[in-house]
Formats: C-alpha cells, structure tokens, sequence
C-alpha cells in the first residue's frame, strides 16, 4: 500500500471516529437511590416516567437471589456498575440505556415488593423488606448515591443501540 493510499485511509478513519465521538457526548454525576426511584416511579398526567425503561430492554430476568444480593451488596457498600442513561431530545425524558435490572430491583426494595432471602452475607435480613430496616439503615440506603453516565441529546436513539448492544455483548 503506498504512504499516499495509507495516508488517505487515516484521513477517513478520523474523520468517521470525529463524527461518531460528536454524538457521544456525556457527563458523569451522582444520584441518590431515592432519586432515581423517584424519577422512575412517578408519573406524569399522561402516565409517563421521567426516567423510564425502553422496549429494547428485556423484562427483569434477575431471580430473587440475583436481586437480594444486589441490595445486599449496596447496604455493605460494595462497589457496583455506573448506570447509563440517555437523554431524549423530543421528550425531555430519560431513558434507561444500561442499569434497568438495578433501577427495577431498587424500586421493588423501596417499595417493599422485594423480599430479601438466600443471603449469605447478612442472613439476618433474610426475609426482610426494606419497612424492616432500622430508619436510620432506611435512610442511609436512600441516600446511597449512584454513579450515572448521562449521555447528552446529542446521541440519536441509534448511538443508544449502539452503547447498549456493546455494553451487553
């Protein structure tokens, strides 16, 4: 392949990895459990989310087991995965790109629709529910804040697809 050849194939590939990058845009921040429960949970007039869950994503498919370990693992501050969002320029909502299983598990423990069991670690609060904890324990769970990516406006709902489909593959 001549330098010339080779030179005109960077130039392309850069300027595809510019253009992609643009619509790429994100920040990170902190929300509280309580927060984002809230965004998901409350509706609108119209009986829409704030913070909602697209088609995309698969219905909950974490067991009881998958689910009391997650909030065990928040209540002994245990590190876990940032959530992705995204932005959606025509509705001003917020949809869910990556963390929809956690979002859900969170609102079924604070709603107390989740039951805890199989727990190892903390088998004390085996058959728990969230009304169960201490309130001092119930507010500290609250206000356990999340690492969240929110991706901007920019990214059209094919770099969503793309972010989730690379995320879970």
């Amino acid at each position: 392949m001549s330098q010339a050849i080779r030179q005109d194939i960077i130039n392309i590939a850069e300027e595809q990895i510019d253009e992609i990058r643009q619509k790429i845009d994100y920040h990170t921040t902190e929300y509280t459990i309580e927060f984002i429960v809230d965004k998901y949970l409350k509706q609108d007039d119209a009986g829409f989310s704030e913070i909602y869950i697209p088609e995309f994503h698969r219905n909950l498919r974490w067991d009881i087991n998958h689910q009391s370990r997650f909030i065990e693992s928040i209540i002994l501050a245990v590190p876990i995965a940032a959530i992705i969002v995204a932005e959606i320029k025509e509705t001003g909502k917020v949809a869910i790109v990556d963390g929809a299983q956690r979002v859900m598990t969170l609102a079924a423990f604070l709603t107390n629709q989740l039951q805890l069991s199989n727990l190892k670690t903390l088998d004390s609060l085996n058959g728990s529910y969230f009304k169960d904890l201490a309130p001092s324990r119930q507010r500290k769970f609250k206000y356990t804040s999340l690492r969240t990516i929110f991706l901007s406006d920019k990214a059209d709902e094919r770099v969503i697809n793309e972010v989730f489909y690379r995320i879970n593959s």
